[in-house]
């Protein structure tokens, strides 16, 4: 995850303070068997997510059988750095699904207190299952635990795999309001789109194509240094750290049409 993605999801969760002194981590022991028990019987994994500490506190033990991978401590510690199968989302799938953690983020702790326990948080996307192959899965999210000022504490997670496995690229994103059957689509972008100039949408073709810098500045006639700040350029204008991440971006947003 880049820089200002940590700092926007920073700076959602600024004010969402818990006392630990509040919390009752043996209810979350609870949670744990009940779920485990659940995960049995259903082709669903479940997973919990302590706002208080910023970690994944559980996941079911069919992970393994579903995706190949079972979540430790260590990998799920921190949520401003890795997230849970992160690994495993299909790259077209990948940018989409960071920009939409942080529109869930804003939207749950903007809502009243009372009310942010109704929303369940709906998405669908495809992940690495442990034959290699991608599946599209229902991920859903809603609140499982407040403390005692009702302040949201633990969230309860699922990943469902689909009877439907047709190869569509779309993401069904949106929330339902579990007390009024209200549904609240994210989907449509409020986002500034990413313009490039006619010379870095040539380069980014260019780079789609697999060409190094060097090939690039041969293909245009310019320079090696020139090729060079025109991928910087479009690596800062898409918020990316990489060739692999713009692409992907690029084909999300239509830019490589």
């Amino acid at each position: 995850m880049n820089q200002e993605v940590k700092d926007i999801l920073k700076e959602i969760y600024a004010e969402h303070k818990l006392n630990e002194k509040d919390l009752d981590y043996s209810i979350a022991e609870q949670h744990k068997a009940d779920l485990n028990r659940l995960s049995l019987l259903n082709n669903c994994c479940f997973f919990i997510v302590d706002l208080h500490k910023f970690e994944y506190l559980f996941t079911s033990d069919n992970f393994k059988s579903f995706f190949g991978y079972t979540p430790t401590k260590e990998d799920s510690k921190n949520l401003l750095n890795d997230n849970l199968l992160d690994s495993k989302i299909h790259p077209d799938d990948f940018i989409q699904y960071k920009k939409i953690q942080l529109k869930v983020g804003k939207f749950i702790l903007t809502q009243p207190k009372e009310e942010q326990i109704n929303y369940k948080h709906i998405l669908e996307l495809r992940v690495q299952n442990i034959q290699g192959q991608y599946i599209r899965v229902l991920w859903e999210r809603q609140a499982l635990e407040t403390d005692k000022a009702g302040n949201l504490w633990l969230m309860l997670g699922s990943i469902t795999i689909l009877p439907d496995q047709s190869n569509r690229s779309d993401l069904k994103n949106f929330f339902i309001n579990l007390k009024n059957g209200e549904r609240i689509d994210l989907s449509s972008s409020d986002e500034i789109p990413v313009k490039l100039s006619p010379r870095e949408k040539e380069v980014l073709q260019l780079i789609h194509q697999g060409l190094l810098s060097k090939e690039i500045a041969y293909k245009l006639s310019i320079s090696v240094n020139t090729a060079n700040i025109h991928r910087q350029n479009i690596l800062r204008k898409m918020k990316v750290d990489n060739s692999i991440e713009a692409i992907n971006y690029a084909k999300h947003a239509g830019l490589l049409d």
